[in-house]
């Protein structure tokens, strides 16, 4: 189960759109809060996550995550972070992929961390 956090409902309902169709699961949610909700009722095998979100920010988001699930991968995707800056913040649990998404590079991304069950 993909889990995504964006607050943009038109991004948020085309990555969902995406990964549907590609054979994932998929949960939306618009803010850092209701992705915490999700993430504690539902089995999540990957979040995916705006910096930019309301209630609780993604950097927020992620560190009271990996606080429960210190594996779980997750990927950012955000217009205000280059890749170097990504290279730094991020660990070895979290990728980085920059908006305007590539929907090829965003499929296989999610394929590699959390391949679809078709």
């Amino acid at each position: 189960m993909v889990l995504i956090a964006e607050d943009n409902a038109n991004a948020r309902q085309l990555f969902a759109r995406i990964l549907s169709i590609t054979g994932h699961e998929v949960l939306e949610s618009k803010d850092g809060e209701e992705a915490l909700q999700l993430f504690e009722q539902h089995r999540v095998d990957l979040l995916i996550t705006d910096l930019a979100l309301p209630k609780i920010t993604g950097v927020g988001l992620i560190d009271q995550i990996h606080q429960r699930s210190p594996h779980l991968p997750v990927i950012i995707v955000s217009a205000y972070l280059s890749p170097d800056e990504a290279k730094i913040l991020l660990d070895e649990h979290v990728e980085f992929i920059p908006k305007r998404v590539d929907r090829d590079h965003l499929i296989a991304t999610v394929n590699r961390l959390a391949p679809a069950i078709v």
